[in-house]
């Protein structure tokens, strides 16, 4: 049997809608009736500039929700018509029946959340693989206190500054950080403003203003136990490059790695951090993640990321990735029904 995916046939290629055959899943693994491609930025730039490596033909996407259809011979803990959403972890990366530009790929099992009926698949589409960098990048990489997964926890004290509180990532990281008892400082525009609100910061700094008062902002509501670019763009290292020089240097952590190269007293550190649950020194966290945060942290303590969907089905797949290489997208996360 076949069915309809994007196809990215060689690097840099634009997508092209093709047949591909249902695949039959095997052990630890689950076959997914896609109902949600959930598109990010790090697959547009796969695109471009071939940012991960990746063998050709491929079918890009790192995550999707949609409906148990069947599963392998040795799956217990899932069964037909269970809804999901999983992110593709890194050794599936090079195997197109794990991408989610189709409407039927495998998931691994060890990489899929169980969602009860509270929690919707749109829900589970816009964050899964958000949610999966923010808890990573601070509580592996940061070694910050994760949050209670059915409350927010008492207020600890500690200040965190989140730059791009109104991006889909900086969302995250800003109602991950809250519920876990810190007191976050971020920025947005004005139009996010209300919406960034209700994601519990305690100050929220206008970052269209110019740069110099931008910094005088960053400066009065400081010191920071760590800081977090969720933009990585060269105007957002240079203001948070020259906020740290002017300490006498420091650490910062994004999600991209900045273009252009840092004072010597300032470091980035970067990861690719969703990957890092994949490590088998991460087993317990992983754990944790899929079964605990995700399904019960989206029913409350989690604010989701908010949806902008793509019509027309897979046809418009290549025009969502244009949007985000192009910079359309501003505090939503793309998801497309590749059936529609």
């Amino acid at each position: 049997m076949s069915q309809q995916a994007a196809w990215i046939k060689e690097q840099h290629a634009s997508l092209v809608v093709d047949e591909a055959p249902i695949p039959t899943p095997g052990p630890g693994e689950l076959l997914v009736k896609i109902k949600i491609i959930a598109f990010s930025p790090l697959e547009a730039k796969i695109q471009k500039s071939a940012l991960i490596p990746i063998p050709y033909p491929n079918i890009l996407g790192m995550s999707f929700a949609g409906i148990v259809e069947d599963v392998g011979p040795d799956v217990t803990d899932f069964k037909p018509g269970d809804r999901i959403a999983t992110i593709r972890d890194g050794p599936k990366a090079a195997d197109p029946r794990f991408g989610a530009y189709q409407q039927y790929a495998l998931a691994s099992q060890t990489s899929t959340t169980k969602f009860p009926e509270g929690v919707s698949l749109e829900t589970g589409a816009t964050t899964i693989l958000n949610l999966a960098a923010v808890a990573s990048a601070f509580s592996i990489f940061m070694g910050l206190d994760r949050p209670p997964v059915t409350r927010k926890a008492e207020a600890n004290g500690k200040k965190i500054l989140i730059y791009g509180g109104s991006s889909s990532a900086g969302g995250i990281a800003t109602s991950y950080a809250t519920a876990a008892g810190y007191e976050v400082i971020t920025t947005s525009s004005p139009k996010n403003k209300d919406f960034v609100q209700s994601l519990g910061p305690s100050i929220i700094i206008d970052h269209s203003q110019p740069s110099k008062e931008l910094l005088t902002d960053i400066r009065s509501h400081g010191p920071y136990e760590t800081i977090f670019d969720a933009i990585g763009l060269p105007p957002v290292t240079g203001v948070l490059a020259e906020y740290l020089h002017s300490l006498g240097g420091g650490t910062y952590y994004s999600l991209i790695y900045p273009e252009k190269p840092l004072p010597d007293d300032v470091q980035c550190k970067f990861a690719p951090y969703s990957l890092s649950l994949d490590k088998p020194e991460n087993r317990d966290f992983r754990a944790w993640f899929y079964t605990e945060l995700v399904p019960k942290g989206l029913q409350g303590v989690i604010v989701p990321t908010r949806p902008q969907w793509v019509e027309g089905g897979l046809s418009q797949a290549q025009a969502a990735l244009d949007l985000m290489e192009d910079g359309k997208v501003s505090g939503r996360k793309l998801l497309m029904d590749p059936s529609a």
